[in-house]
C-alpha cells in the first residue's frame, strides 16, 4: 500500500513525482504540476492555484506546505512529509466515497470526527489546528460541502 512512497526530507524531484502519483484527489483547488517542479523559495511546487497559492514540498525538511502566492502570509503546514500527504489524501478518499444524508448533521459531524482521527494518526501535525487544510477538508466534507 503506502509503504512504497518515499519518506526521506529534501526527495529530488523523481522521488517526489513517483510518490505523488499514489496520491488521490486532494481538495486543492489548483493544478497539480508535473516534474521538473518550479522552484520557489527553496520549495518545489508541486500545484498551483495561479494568483492564490501553491502547495509545495519544502526540499530542506520534506514539509507538505501551502504558500501564499503573494507571499504575504507565512508558509502553513499541510503535511510532515509527502507520504503524509499522500496518506491523507487516501484517508479522504474514502470518507468522501461514503454515503450520507446531507441533511443528517450527526452523520456528518461523525464523518468529520471520524476523519479527524484518521488524520490525527497518520499526521498529528496535519490537524494541530481548527483552520490547518486537512481539518477543514474533513469540516467541509462533513458539511457536504466538498467531496
Amino acid at each position: 500500500m503506502s509503504e512504497a512512497v518515499p519518506t526521506l526530507p529534501a526527495m529530488d524531484d523523481r522521488r517526489i513525482a513517483d510518490a505523488l502519483e499514489q496520491r488521490e484527489p486532494v481538495p486543492y483547488p489548483g493544478t497539480w504540476l508535473p516534474a521538473p517542479f518550479p522552484e520557489r523559495s527553496g520549495h518545489a511546487v508541486i500545484a498551483q492555484d495561479p494568483g492564490l497559492s501553491a502547495l509545495a514540498v519544502d526540499r530542506a525538511t520534506g514539509h507538505v506546505r501551502l504558500l501564499a502566492e503573494d507571499g504575504g502570509a507565512p508558509p502553513e503546514l499541510v503535511n510532515s512529509t509527502v507520504r503524509a500527504l499522500v496518506d491523507c489524501s487516501r484517508a479522504y478518499a474514502e470518507a468522501a466515497a461514503r454515503e450520507i444524508d446531507a441533511d443528517d448533521e450527526d452523520a456528518g459531524d461523525a464523518l468529520t470526527d471520524a476523519l479527524l482521527e484518521r488524520f490525527r494518526a497518520i499526521d498529528p501535525a496535519a490537524v494541530d489546528r481548527e483552520n490547518a487544510f486537512w481539518s477543514v477538508a474533513a469540516e467541509e466534507l462533513g458539511y457536504g460541502i466538498t467531496g
